[in-house]
């Protein structure tokens, strides 16, 4: 048996250092710090968490020039999403966070952060997931049950993940081993 930290510790140190590096980035390029303190700081954890999902993922060869992370115009995390992601790069090509008002507006989307209203309607946005080779995330304790493919949410102040790998694989993405070591596997 050895000492060495767990994936979960891991990663979870992984989250703390991205947002002190953060912190420390905003600080000292003069990026409008005031408006990036104005979040809260679980809001900034819980798109650390999605970046770092997303860095989990093996994506294939991604059509266009930027990396799209889209969520509903009126979804909550969206201005911290902006935030955070501005300037940030995933499977080696810039973010642009799309916030998107219809359903149509969902193509061409790598990741998809889903919200409690388009969780009612997963039957379509997991076709389009398939269609699109789009990873599905969302916040909340039995999601991936429901067909997200990578649920995050706290339990007892600890991150829990939750994979539904088999909607996932239909996809055509496939989520690291240390990932997939990290969280619960569901169906």
């Amino acid at each position: 048996m050895t000492n060495s930290p767990s994936v979960a510790a891991r990663m979870q140190r992984a989250v703390r250092a991205a947002l002190s590096t953060l912190a420390a980035v905003l600080c000292l390029t003069g990026a409008n710090v005031s408006g990036a303190i104005a979040f809260e700081k679980s809001e900034l954890v819980k798109a650390a968490v999605i970046e770092k999902i997303a860095r989990f993922i093996d994506w294939p060869v991604l059509a266009g020039s930027s990396f799209l992370l889209c969520a509903a115009e009126d979804n909550p995390q969206l201005p911290v999403l902006r935030a955070y992601y501005d300037g940030a790069q995933i499977a080696e090509r810039p973010v642009t966070v799309r916030p998107v008002r219809r359903f149509d507006g969902y193509a061409g989307c790598n990741l998809i952060v889903l919200g409690p209203k388009e969780l009612a309607e997963m039957g379509k946005f997991r076709a389009l997931a398939e269609k699109e080779h789009a990873l599905l995330v969302a916040e909340g304790p039995d999601l991936a049950k429901q067909g997200v493919h990578v649920a995050y949410f706290s339990d007892m102040n600890r991150l829990r993940l939750e994979v539904n790998k088999r909607v996932l694989d239909a996809t055509g993405l496939k989520a690291s081993f240390r990932l997939l070591e990290v969280a619960k596997l569901v169906e």
